[in-house]
């Protein structure tokens, strides 16, 4: 067998994206190997990566992803009493977008079969989702309000809806808020036509319980703030490139607690994610709005460095 993989690399800042030959890589004592079935695209925090504007794989070329299924085909000696050639798994890794993939046992998660593969390969941005509502407390009843429904805001409402809380969500996208009142919201305001918090205010004059700012884009703190009721709960959902401000008396005036997730929660939560998913509670095929085999995906990827990035949701890339 060819000791070769194709990959989908970034070779261009911000431009291009083009298939490549890499080597396999191989296990070490600490980690695993899979054949990909699928890797998720997030076009949030990945693409701060592919434009440059996080380096976390070094210079170009990079294979960029961190989330994929797959089956299991080599096992690291200190893995060997949890994982086995053949098994069915969701990981977290470095380099999601290739046929074979290499990431630490702790970060891999046995899938019950291989029905949920795809779905499964969005099994992150719920995770960063669940870990932030474990940090705020969401309850039955509450009021939550989340602005943004990128995939992470999107599966944020899915899963403050299915702890019982009434969810609002806002966007400025058709396709994404078309998404979010079909299947993650109670309400979604379009901030295009109105300003959200000026129709969230109008049915919530005292603001909501939980607010989560979840785009990263800074210019929306203040008014995501305005949102909360006095002694609410923040959360900063999104990740922030430079250096977060907003006027510190909106915070301060009401008291607000904040809470800043960070990363795909502790394994048990990761776990009850890819629970959720599999049985179905958690709705993530309505989120993918394109599939794509891995042959497609380098023409596919550099649209996401146009305007056309808006176009799409999650977009799942087939390899196998």
């Amino acid at each position: 067998m060819s000791d070769k993989m194709n990959a989908l690399a970034v070779t261009k800042l911000g431009e291009r994206a083009e298939l490549i030959e890499l080597p396999k890589p191989t296990a070490d004592d600490d980690s695993i190997v899979i054949r990909t079935a699928f890797s998720g695209v997030s076009i949030g925090t990945e693409m701060w990566i592919a434009e440059g504007k996080r380096n976390d794989y070094g210079p170009v070329p990079f294979v960029n992803g961190y989330q994929a299924t797959g089956t299991v085909v080599e096992v690291g000696r200190n893995a060997a009493d949890r994982f086995a050639a053949g098994d069915f798994v969701a990981v977290f890794c470095n380099g999601a977008h290739a046929e074979y993939v290499k990431t630490k046992a702790h970060l891999v998660h046995k899938l019950s079969g291989e029905t949920a593969l795809r779905d499964c390969s969005f099994f992150v941005q719920p995770s960063v989702a669940a870990n932030a509502w474990n940090l705020a407390g969401v309850n039955a009843g509450d009021v939550v309000y989340v602005v943004g429904q990128g995939l992470i805001g999107q599966c944020a409402a899915m899963l403050a809806r299915l702890r019982g809380a009434y969810v609002v969500a806002s966007d400025i996208a058709a396709d994404r808020l078309a998404r979010s009142s079909a299947y993650c919201a109670d309400w979604a305001i379009d901030g295009a036509a109105e300003s959200a918090l000026e129709a969230l205010k109008r049915r919530f004059p005292d603001g909501a319980d939980i607010v989560a700012e979840s785009t990263g884009f800074g210019a929306l703190l203040d008014d995501a703030m305005s949102a909360a009721r006095s002694k609410g709960t923040f959360v900063f959902l999104g990740w922030y490139p430079d250096r977060a401000s907003f006027h510190y008396q909106t915070p301060h005036g009401k008291q607000l607690r904040a809470v800043f997730p960070c990363f795909i929660g502790d394994r048990p939560v990761r776990e009850g994610v890819i629970r959720l998913i599999e049985r179905g509670d958690l709705n993530m095929a309505a989120l993918i709005s394109h599939e794509v085999g891995w042959q497609e995906s380098a023409a596919l990827y550099s649209r996401l460095f146009t305007p056309a990035r808006n176009e799409y949701n999650g977009i799942a890339i087939r390899w196998s």
